[in-house]
């Protein structure tokens, strides 16, 4: 989803009004594409928020049958084995949090 904005004034294109610079929320693919391959268009692109996945915990193999414990790039235990990270990783959050500590 993002937002589009008509530089010069107000017009109407793909049923949308844009008017005086304001931003107009545009869902349909093809017109963002219409609308980004124009230069009197501007497409403001929507922030995706940040992945909670840098922060989850889980057991990774590290290689030669070790296993570590990992948060986003940050390696919080090693030498697990694979039973271990297998038991790591079945866990619930609150469980690996606890073993972590």
């Amino acid at each position: 989803m993002a937002k589009v904005k008509y530089k010069p004034g107000t017009t109407s294109q793909y049923g949308y009004d844009f008017a005086d610079g304001k931003a107009v929320e545009v869902t349909d693919a093809k017109h963002l594409a219409k609308f980004r391959g124009n230069p009197f268009f501007e497409v403001i692109e929507a922030k995706e928020p940040a992945k909670s996945e840098d922060n989850e915990l889980k057991a990774v193999h590290r290689g030669r049958g070790s296993f570590s414990i990992m948060q986003g790039d940050k390696e919080l235990k090693e030498g697990l084995s694979k039973e271990d990270a297998d038991a790591f990783n079945a866990m619930s959050d609150g469980e690996k949090a606890e073993y972590v500590k």
